[in-house]
């Protein structure tokens, strides 16, 4: 896996030290990495959002194509 540099606050590190504290995570590192991940999801999702509206599909239609799907 590569490794990557980033710089953060202080005080966001210390936000982090405490959710590794805590036992949320079992070190920065990984809660780091547990922000990246979140953020390309919530990314994801607000492109996805966008292709939709963009193109007119409407929540009824995703409904119907699904039932087709399921069939």
């Amino acid at each position: 896996m590569p490794k990557v540099t980033a710089q953060i606050s202080d005080d966001d590190f210390k936000k982090l030290e405490e959710e590794v504290n805590l036992g949320i995570f079992q070190n920065v590192s990984e809660a780091i990495s547990s922000a990246v991940r979140k953020m390309y999801a919530k990314k994801s999702r607000a492109y996805l959002k966008w292709i939709i509206k963009k193109e007119g599909i409407t929540e009824a239609s995703m409904l119907e194509e699904l039932k087709t799907i399921r069939r």
